[in-house]
């Protein structure tokens, strides 16, 4: 609550300042870029800058509305918001998203300072709109359509004065304001600049969020980057131009229509009316050197820049909401749900409406079953529906049950008393369903569950109590489950491998994740896991064009976990900013090379071993040398002998 004092001083400097605008006077010279705003206030508003109640909190019901208006956004921004509350946390700011009414619609706070944000205002459902509030970092970015630093003083009522907000505004490719970015802390240094630095990161992740939304949105276009910086072509573009097939311009983001078409995109333009090269120009000088950026001269200008040509996607709708204007997709996630699975691709339409499905059940305690080809991603699909549940506090225990021997099965997940079997732990044993007490156990693989410890599983369900062995009565346990398998729990049934009663606890609800080479988001599940493994080694890496035409064109039989392992093996082996060919193991590349030396074959079969020893021999055993003969790279011959484990005679003894 603010002191009558500072109420008082605050609404006579608000007054007197509106009052003498056009004077010469040091206040009102101060607040000159704020002169606007806070007059709006007091004559079009009607606010009284003495008020002191918290913001307006709007309805569950509303706030659905404005979540659904957001919601296209946060699928391809929501790790820009991550990523800048990550950076200004530590600083005790907290990071909210707004819609283009200023309704926040995504909040991450400062967990020591939940109490003190929540109430002071700062939560989801706060409207920050400068009709209610008056002058204020999320407001008046609305009104003027502008980055907004408003620092304590600064702010029109006398609830907000203790505040430093920085706000930026998102925009849509066709100009339409999508959203607000802004970092708040309830209270700072006096001094404004010390918020420059906030203020720069706000502005910063506004516009990745806004480039983020334009090339989703004409992904399936090809994407022109374009940058003053040979550097930053492909990490940080400046410029980007969405071309279609005939080579013509489509759209280009806020700060290339800025700067090259100030009276609007005329209706038929093309590269050649901007540089001294046409698209076709591009296309070609981008396939011949595959990730390098193409130089674009300005004749007029007398300047260079750079661009770096990214094909589209196809196969899917993948540019409907720039066709359609305003229109958004059918099956949105929302902010929350996208949090918990924000290590996930979920653009695609039927993975997008499994994740609302399942989310909708997690809580009601239902069984749920998962279905999928090997590598579909089961298990980070269930631990992303654990966070997203209200047992997100509680423990996340994944037990595989085709890796633990029969033998051990039982009392890896049941536990076991004191001295239960020879070789038993002194102290006994928690098993992994007592493990999981109180959060979500997954029991991936199924199928694979010995027949005599399915009818103990049933006890678990129906009765929600464990008896370890050698104990002589049960425990209580609550745990969700959640079951995965790549079987066909049926086939089981009817072969006599699975119990059919056991079958219908476990299936409550169903959701098969599909394959891979299926997914409409390929695209952005390949370049998100990349992102995380470039990461995880500390670098930014990205695809070469002819990189991006043989990861999409195979067909993927070991899905994400094979994309994973190859991206993985990628990053550890490219030397540069961009992967290339020689990065990606050889089943990769069979679309893409079809003619390999016919002395070796892509693939090596086991009669193939001879030959490679018999030119490993040849060459001294000098890897190098023989993997020029053998016209493969040497990480490739690395694996052909490891895979035939073939010793050099230096290593053997």
């Amino acid at each position: 609550m603010r002191k009558l004092a500072e109420v008082r001083e605050h609404v006579g400097l608000v007054t007197d300042v509106i009052n003498r605008r056009h004077t010469q006077d040091a206040a009102a010279t101060r607040f000159s870029h704020l002169l606007d705003s806070w007059e709006r206030s007091m004559s079009a508003w009607q606010i009284d800058p003495g008020q002191v109640s918290r913001p307006r909190v709007v309805t569950s019901t509303e706030l659905k509305d404005h979540l659904g208006s957001v919601d296209s956004l946060l699928r391809v921004g929501n790790h820009a918001v991550t990523r800048l509350h990550a950076q200004v946390r530590d600083a005790n700011y907290c990071v909210l998203l707004t819609d283009a009414e200023g309704v926040t619609v995504l909040f991450e706070g400062v967990p020591t300072l939940a109490r003190e944000f929540r109430q002071e205002g700062f939560r989801v459902g706060t409207t920050w709109s400068e009709r209610e509030e008056g002058t204020c970092g999320v407001g008046t970015a609305i009104v003027d359509k502008a980055p907004m630093l408003v620092h304590r003083g600064e702010h029109f009522r006398a609830h907000n004065i203790a505040f430093t907000c920085s706000a930026a505004p998102v925009f849509a490719p066709n100009g339409e304001l999508l959203a607000i970015l802004d970092a708040s802390a309830l209270s700072s240094p006096e001094d404004k600049r010390s918020q420059t630095l906030v203020f720069q990161l706000v502005v910063n992740h506004a516009a990745a969020m806004e480039n983020a939304f334009f090339v989703e949105s004409f992904k399936g276009h090809w994407i022109l980057q374009v940058s003053p910086s040979l550097q930053f072509v492909d990490l940080k573009p400046a410029y980007l131009f969405a071309l279609d097939d005939a080579g013509r311009i489509v759209a280009a983001n806020r700060p290339a229509r800025d700067r090259f078409y100030r009276h609007g995109l005329p209706a038929d333009t093309r590269l050649e009316h901007l540089f001294d090269c046409s698209a076709l120009d591009v296309m070609r000088g981008s396939f011949e050197r595959p990730g390098c950026p193409v130089p674009l001269r300005r004749p007029i200008a007398g300047e260079v820049l750079f661009g770096v040509l990214r094909a589209p996607a196809r196969g899917n709708d993948a540019s409907a909401y720039a066709r359609r204007g305003n229109e958004r997709p059918a099956t949105p996630v929302a902010p929350a749900i996208a949090r918990a699975f924000r290590d996930l691709a979920v653009a695609d339409p039927a993975v997008a409406r499994d994740v609302q499905r399942a989310v909708r059940i997690v809580n009601a305690k239902v069984p749920l079953l998962l279905t999928g080809e090997t590598g579909t991603g089961k298990e980070a699909f269930a631990k992303a529906l654990h966070e997203a549940s209200d047992r997100c506090g509680g423990p996340f225990v994944a037990v595989n049950c085709a890796a633990i021997p029969d033998t051990l099965i039982e009392s890896e997940l049941f536990g076991y008393r004191a001295g239960a079997f020879t070789g038993a732990n002194a102290k006994g044993s928690r098993g992994r369903i007592q493990q999981a007490h109180g959060g979500t156990l997954l029991l991936d693989e199924i199928g694979d569950m010995p027949l005599a410890l399915q009818s103990r599983l049933l006890r678990v369900l129906a009765e929600g109590e464990v008896a370890p062995l050698g104990g002589a009565a049960p425990e209580q346990v609550d745990v969700h489950v959640i079951c995965a398998t790549h079987c066909d729990l049926k086939t089981l049934i009817a072969d006599g491998r699975f119990r059919e009663d056991l079958y219908f606890r476990l299936a409550g609800a169903m959701i098969q994740l599909p394959p891979l080479r299926d997914r409409t988001d390929r695209d952005e599940l390949i370049a998100l896991v990349l992102e995380q493994e470039a990461r995880a080694r500390g670098r930014a890496v990205s695809l070469g064009l002819d990189v991006a035409a043989a990861l999409a064109g195979y067909r993927w039989p070991g899905n994400i976990r094979e994309l994973r392992n190859v991206l993985r093996l990628a990053c550890a082996l490219c030397d540069g900013p961009v992967l290339t060919l020689d990065c990606l193991p050889p089943e990769i590349l069979a679309p893409v090379r079809p003619t390999v030396p016919s002395a070796m074959p892509a693939e090596l079969r086991p009669s193939d071993r001879d030959h490679v020893v018999l030119v490993l021999k040849r060459n001294t055993w000098n890897v190098a040398a023989s993997a020029r003969e053998l016209g493969v790279s040497r990480p490739t011959l690395y694996r052909w002998i490891h895979r035939h484990r073939i010793v050099s005679p230096n290593k053997a003894g």
